[in-house]
């Protein structure tokens, strides 16, 4: 009582004496014990549960505007300020979806009676619909079956009214770390491929102009290809910095380097190979393989300006390409009965180094004589649509 130390207190029975007879007897530690001193990190490391998913509301370039860590559910969507993810769109309802704990105890969305409902992906979940659990709308793990796997699915991917969100699981399967690529053997082999391909326009030209040609000729592949590519890039440079938000102008340069460079070598192979060896089928690939390395170049572009889009932007070029391969069919054939415009190589290599023996005079005269109906009848056909257009306009 009153603070007073009582008989029995002490070690032994007795009274305790001195300075420190008021404070409370420390327990004796065993041998093998050791102090421990627990920190308020510590402490609050081992009464808090760890975090059960991640929701993130991102922008139209994919970047994260919102990120909400989940440590219970229910986890609360809509444009009320009462829910844990607020988002600000007149296309979501006050209460638009919740995702809470099921009986079993899995995750499950449920989405609000309303108005516009939600998609996951390509599937639409209605309003005021029946509750669906997070492992049927989860993605499988990247390079893992679709069942059977202890890791966690990836990212749930949702769009409510124009906003688009991002739902982590904990223990999801994440991508290795990718290397940070060496930016200064990156330039140097960039510039590299630009050396070569500005030598090769340069060949080109002084393989093509006559001699004695004037200093004049020299200006377009001396000054104005460097330019217009410089250019090229800047514009494709501006346009990341719009939507990623970085100047990506060396990136951009190792795009088109080697898509040019490709258009080249493409061209010069495919021509020589047609005048070696005398089938003019190498000669019509030329448009075909060119368009197709000019939209692979562009699709390259495109995304790194929309990384998100990657696949839409590739299904897009392959539909360009089929479509822009059908129109110049038809137009061929309709301009000159035939599927492809190149009759032969304009190439004209050296004798020796042909592929095929030469087909002799007396054989090449007579399937030229073989020629002779087909073209008498093209030419009766031309002079009588002349004269038919000619009796239209008197």
């Amino acid at each position: 009582m009153n603070g007073l130390p009582h008989e029995g207190d002490g070690p032994a029975g007795g009274t305790a004496q001195g300075p420190d007879a008021h404070q409370a007897p420390q327990p004796l530690l065993q041998e093998h014990e050791q102090p421990t001193h627990a920190t308020p990190g510590a402490l609050a490391h081992a009464t808090m549960p760890g975090p059960l998913a991640l929701a993130e509301v991102l922008d139209r370039d994919g970047r994260v505007r919102l990120a909400v860590p989940v440590g219970t559910w229910p986890l609360r969507i809509g444009r009320a300020i009462d829910n844990e993810v607020v988002i600000d769109d007149p296309h979501v309802a006050p209460h638009h979806a919740v995702v809470e704990q099921a009986d079993d105890g899995a995750a499950q969305l449920r989405v609000l009676p309303g108005r516009n409902g939600l998609r996951c992906g390509r599937r639409h979940l209605p309003a005021g619909g029946a509750a669906v659990p997070l492992s049927a709308l989860a993605p499988p793990p990247p390079g893992s079956p679709a069942s059977g796997s202890s890791t966690a699915a990836g990212p749930i991917e949702l769009t409510l009214g124009h906003t688009r969100m991002r739902l982590r699981l904990a223990g999801e399967a994440l991508e290795p770390e990718r290397a940070l690529r060496d930016a200064g053997f990156g330039h140097l082999r960039t510039l590299g491929l630009a050396l070569l391909l500005w030598l090769w326009i340069l060949a080109e030209q002084a393989i093509t102009l006559d001699p004695g040609s004037k200093a004049t000729d020299w200006i377009s592949p001396l000054l104005t290809v460097p330019a217009a590519l410089a250019g090229w890039c800047l514009v494709w440079g501006l346009a990341s910095k719009l939507f990623q938000h970085r100047f990506e102008f060396w990136t951009h340069l190792a795009v088109v380097v080697p898509g040019l460079l490709g258009l080249e070598v493409a061209t010069f192979v495919l021509q020589w190979a047609s005048a070696l060896s005398g089938w003019p089928g190498f000669a019509r690939l030329v448009t075909g393989v060119n368009s197709a390395i000019a939209l692979v170049t562009l699709w390259g572009h495109a995304r790194l300006v929309l990384p998100h889009h990657r696949r839409a932007l590739g299904w897009a070029a392959g539909a360009a390409y089929a479509v822009g391969a059908a129109i110049l069919l038809g137009l061929n054939q309709q301009r000159s009965e035939r599927w492809f415009a190149e009759l032969y190589s304009h190439v004209l290599p050296p004798p020796a180094l042909m592929w095929r023996t030469p087909t002799p005079r007396d054989a090449f005269v007579k399937r030229a004589e073989q020629l002779k109906p087909a073209l008498d009848r093209s030419t009766a056909e031309a002079a009588a649509e002349q004269k038919d257009r000619g009796d239209d306009e008197e």
